[in-house]
């Protein structure tokens, strides 16, 4: 590959666009839920079901996704993830019943699943120790990008047709796709399908990563937790749109506070700037405890905003460094764990919600801050004295 710095920069805006595509598309469905239930004629609970069955195989297949890169190689991973993303966004657009649209949705999570881990292990073979902090900074802010632009996309297509939103993903990551055939060059990678499962149980046995893993997994439990009860106690005070508005801030503040937390990162160590954000975040819930305005509840959001983003930098860059000869198996395991997070977190905590309301989901996720803290001090994290590039 090559490692100009000219390069090296039209490679980092390929990388984050494509980065950016997972999320956007993601989070593109829900203004349409309105407008496809009309389409399709279909009760809500279908329409809501394909955000769940976008998310499980996003999950599920990242799990073998970055093992399967370090078998055949990034650019055959990637390019699979784009054409199999964008064949199903065009599925999607023509789909004329409901079940032809979830059939399609399923695909599209398969093939974001070979996509964002990828690209987590590639910014860790191509850049060296002193700036990765900096480029998954980059990686942060891109993903945040996808999750805060998505829904005012969807919703400004949706007022001339919902299909737009299916075809302007299917154009885009096609053309992502056809850049990465002539223009990516990584390595061809070792080994053969047999090696999968060798690959994933040797990552598995590699304690740092599993540290890494629960804290990801806690952080986003935690945080969806939060987000989900917040907008449902504030539906009874509120309207739907101010509700949307309150928890986009959380997406539009990480796009700023992503790449600061990477230069943290490479300026004060990794350990450190996950603490950092682990500790904003625990200020965050306790800010939480004091408020029960929607203004107010600007402050502990936009807090937690920029604890989590500053966290998931610093994890994001360990991740990459802690098992560097299955770099790609370590990114997928890591971002299965964290979106098994985000998938448990609201039917694991509806029970606290429905007993003890806001106040004990904050209480809760206080107190998984505390524990995450506690699982930091537990990482050697030897990387920043012995991996240095």
């Amino acid at each position: 590959m090559k490692k100009n710095g000219a390069s090296k920069k039209h490679l980092l805006f390929l990388l984050y666009s494509s980065v950016f595509l997972g999320p956007f598309g993601g989070s593109t469905v829900l203004p349409l839920i309105p407008p496809l239930k009309e389409f399709f004629n279909a009760d809500i609970s279908f329409i809501v079901a394909s955000i769940t069955i976008y998310m499980i195989p996003f999950a599920f297949f990242q799990l073998f996704s970055g093992a399967l890169s370090d078998i055949y190689g990034r650019k055959r991973i990637i390019l699979f993830g784009l054409f199999t993303f964008s064949l199903a966004s065009l599925l999607c657009a023509s789909s004329t019943n409901i079940g032809a649209f979830l059939g399609a949705r399923a695909l599209q999570g398969l093939g974001s699943a070979f996509i964002a881990p990828i690209i987590m292990a590639t910014l860790g073979d191509v850049f060296p120790y002193k700036e990765r902090g900096r480029v998954m900074g980059g990686y942060g802010a891109s993903t945040q990008a996808g999750i805060a632009l998505g829904p005012l996309v969807g919703g400004f297509f949706a007022i001339i047709d919902w299909r737009l939103v299916f075809l302007t993903l299917f154009l885009f990551s096609g053309l992502l796709g056809s850049v990465y055939l002539f223009y990516f060059d990584a390595s061809k990678g070792d080994g053969e399908l047999k090696d999968v499962l060798r690959k994933i149980s040797g990552v598995f046995r590699n304690k740092e990563l599993l540290l890494l893993c629960m804290i990801g997994l806690l952080v986003f439990f935690g945080n969806i937790a939060a987000m989900t009860f917040l907008a449902d106690t504030l539906t009874i005070a509120v309207s739907e749109d101010k509700i949307g508005i309150l928890l986009s801030t959380v997406g539009f503040i990480g796009i700023v506070t992503a790449p600061i937390a990477g230069y943290l990162t490479d300026f004060i160590g990794r350990r450190k700037t996950l603490l950092i954000g682990l500790s904003i975040m625990l200020g965050a819930f306790l800010i939480f405890m004091q408020v029960n305005t929607y203004m107010a509840f600007f402050i502990p959001v936009l807090i937690m905003g920029i604890g989590g983003a500053t966290a998931f930098t610093s994890l994001n860059t360990m991740v990459v460094e802690c098992v560097p000869e299955s770099r790609g198996t370590a990114s997928s395991i890591y971002n299965s764990f964290r979106f098994l997070g985000y998938g448990l977190s609201p039917v694991a905590t509806l029970p606290v919600y429905l007993v003890y309301g806001l106040n004990g989901i904050i209480l809760l996720c206080i107190c998984l801050v505390l524990t995450n803290i506690l699982i930091s001090t537990f990482l050697r994290y030897r990387l920043e004295d012995v991996i240095k590039e």
